[in-house]
């Protein structure tokens, strides 16, 4: 079933200053979901954090993964064009200037957030993504992201995210022009507390 891409969609929204922040969940959560994350990156921020409209085993996610933990491309990509869509109704509806916006997710919504990235690099200015790995790894060559910033956190022992597989999709996302700051933690698939504040810090810095 197509998901919505009005203003209908399940979302949060808070009015805050001119700064934005996009919120993506991870698998089972939802829009409610990493509102006091986005809250600790940048205080008084304006959120817009949409909920993932493809249901695994009752489970809210943004796109589909195969039995073997791939991603289901077609999935992917249909997902990134409803979100566009989302965001453009988004955008007339809150008076929001998405471009300038950060697109923030953990899991399943950090690789939505990379993905929006790579297929609609003008639609945000950059991505947090904790626990996310390289969602299209068939890309040869990445879009131009000039003047893009990519925050990648992840845990060392996180088998989700494969530090080798991580190390080639900074690299990727370097030689395609982005600034990326990559951080490690020596835990799992989780979000350390060291690095919000850091990231927190970077991003209030701009």
């Amino acid at each position: 079933m197509t998901s919505p891409t009005d203003i209908s969609r399940p979302h949060v929204f808070k009015a805050g200053n001119e700064k934005t922040l996009i919120l993506l969940h991870g698998t089972g959560a939802d829009e409610n979901d990493l509102v006091p994350l986005g809250q600790m990156l940048i205080p008084g921020a304006s959120i817009l954090s949409p909920r993932g409209m493809n249901v695994e085993e009752g489970m809210n996610r943004f796109f589909a993964r195969n039995p073997d933990g791939s991603f289901v491309q077609d999935s992917l990509v249909q997902s990134i064009i409803e979100l566009v869509s989302f965001f453009d109704a988004a955008q007339n509806e809150y008076s929001l200037e998405l471009s300038t916006a950060y697109a923030v997710g953990f899991s399943n919504g950090g690789n939505a957030a990379l993905a929006l990235l790579l297929n609609s690099p003008d639609s945000i200015a950059g991505v947090v993504a904790f626990g996310a790995t390289n969602p299209m790894p068939q890309l040869t060559q990445f879009p131009d992201l000039s003047g893009k910033t990519v925050f990648i956190a992840n845990g060392i022992q996180d088998s989700y995210a494969p530090e080798a597989v991580t190390a080639g999709l900074v690299e990727k996302l370097r030689q395609s022009g982005a600034a990326v700051t990559w951080l490690s933690h020596p835990g799992g698939h989780s979000i350390a507390n060291d690095h919000v504040a850091e990231i927190a810090r970077q991003l209030q810095k701009n």
